[in-house]
């Protein structure tokens, strides 16, 4: 087993529009590239640049994996499990034995350390639960798992990642991690986090 991540960014110009209310156009961009610039020295704290990927299609965001010497792979549109999927595919065609971990970019409280523990959690298929235990935030799957588990992304995705895993046979768990059930969904998630604000750029260009 090979661990590797995959780290899904939509373009930064059409990223988080829920937070439209509290942020104009360029401080949303500004935000996501934050993020995905903390997503990336948090996975590479965790692995090697190699064994790191970002999915998208965005031409900044690939420039700024480029730079922390993350490759790309691309984003045709499809919506995020079309990406992921052929993602899993390029990663499986090089190593048949990659166990993928699905890492978004707007967890802002993540770190290596709660993704070791996500990781150590025993399980062919681990998900960490969004705050209400209804969203994946971030999905683990064994070598076996990556194989014959379909990502469900989307509405209700914890439970449809969960019946997955039962379908194909799989054992699932779930690591309820507060720093991973934390994601900036909402103008009120964007407040909680502006009023503690941890150490780090995106803390810092927030707080500006």
């Amino acid at each position: 087993m090979s661990l590797h991540l995959l780290i899904p960014c939509k373009g930064f110009a059409a990223g988080k529009s829920r937070l439209a209310p509290v942020l104009d156009d360029a401080a949303r961009a500004a935000l996501c590239a934050s993020l995905l610039r903390r997503t990336l020295a948090c996975a590479l704290a965790l692995v090697p640049a190699g064994a790191c990927r970002l999915v998208s299609g965005d031409r900044d965001a690939v420039a700024l994996a480029a730079a922390a010497g993350v490759a790309a792979i691309g984003d045709r549109g499809g919506g995020l499990n079309a990406a992921l999927a052929e993602a899993r595919a390029v990663l499986r065609r090089a190593d048949p034995d990659a166990a993928p971990l699905i890492l978004p970019i707007d967890l802002p409280r993540v770190s290596a350390a709660a993704l070791r523990r996500l990781i150590a959690t025993s399980g062919d298929v681990v998900a960490a639960p969004d705050r209400r235990g209804l969203g994946t935030n971030v999905l683990y799957l064994s070598a076996a798992a990556a194989g014959a588990v379909d990502f469900r992304f989307g509405s209700g995705s914890f439970a449809a990642h969960r019946d997955a895993a039962e379908r194909a046979g799989l054992s699932f768990a779930a690591c309820a991690d507060p720093d991973l059930a934390f994601d900036l969904d909402d103008p009120d998630d964007l407040a909680t986090w502006r009023a503690e604000p941890e150490p780090g750029e995106a803390a810092t260009t927030l707080a500006g």
